[in-house]
């Protein structure tokens, strides 16, 4: 899925032209990669938000036009946000070539009710989100979809489990880190632990020469003193 997005270059930079810039509606930029110099531009933040409301998210592939004749196809990273309004605030815009493999985080999405949940009263614990893969610009998939209904209690899925289409491979061949698990509530693991300190102390206490004391063989010392 690609976008076409026109960037205009930026003659000053700093603090105070950027916050004049998103005033206006525009978004501070940079481009950059595959062989360019770093270049500093403004583009639409609407048609920007538009392009990340795709299926594609922020792996959309992005047609950049510099000027008339100049056009940069790029992947959008780097992106930063407000920390409290819903607006963009600055973006990378690295220079990409559609023949060459790529790193990208997809996002995961997990399917089913894992057998510990319906049977057992666990409880789905989510690791991870999104997988980092890498891949051709062009087959960097959407989204992930992880059938995890055959997990008990216990059992996890990693990333190194995760069936990926063909091209796409993931970023760290060795990834083995756990992405999802089911794990019992915590009640339930602290009664396990009482009731298993209960049958510990059934077996009654064991003096220091090695005979079991008065009350746990059932006597009553008093009696013994009365006789």
């Amino acid at each position: 899925m690609e976008a076409t997005l026109k960037a205009t270059l930026r003659e000053d930079q700093g603090s105070p032209e950027s916050r004049r810039l998103r005033k206006e509606g525009l978004l501070p930029a940079v481009v950059y990669g595959q062989g360019m110099e770093s270049t500093a531009v403004y583009i639409d933040a609407r048609e920007f938000r538009n392009a990340l409301k795709t299926e594609a998210g922020s792996n959309i592939i992005l047609n950049i036009e510099l000027g008339e004749k100049d056009k940069v196809t790029a992947l959008a990273r780097q992106i930063q946000r407000h920390p409290y309004r819903d607006e963009f605030v600055h973006v990378d815009l690295i220079k990409v070539d559609l023949t060459q493999t790529v790193e990208a985080e997809v996002q995961i999405n997990y399917l089913g009710i894992p057998l510990g949940v319906k049977e057992e009263g666990g409880l789905v614990q989510t690791i991870n989100n999104t997988l980092r893969i890498s891949a051709l610009p062009t087959n960097i998939p959407t989204s992930l979809d992880i059938d995890i209904s055959h997990l008990n209690v216990g059992e996890n899925v990693s990333a190194s489990d995760i069936e990926l289409p063909e091209g796409v491979t993931l970023a760290n061949e060795e990834d083995d880190s756990v992405m999802v698990t089911v794990t019992l509530p915590r009640a339930a693991v602290e009664e396990e632990d009482v009731l298993g300190e209960g049958l510990e102390g059934e077996e009654g206490e064991v003096a220091a020469d090695g005979e079991s004391s008065p009350e746990a063989d059932g006597e009553d010392s008093s009696e013994e003193s009365a006789e």
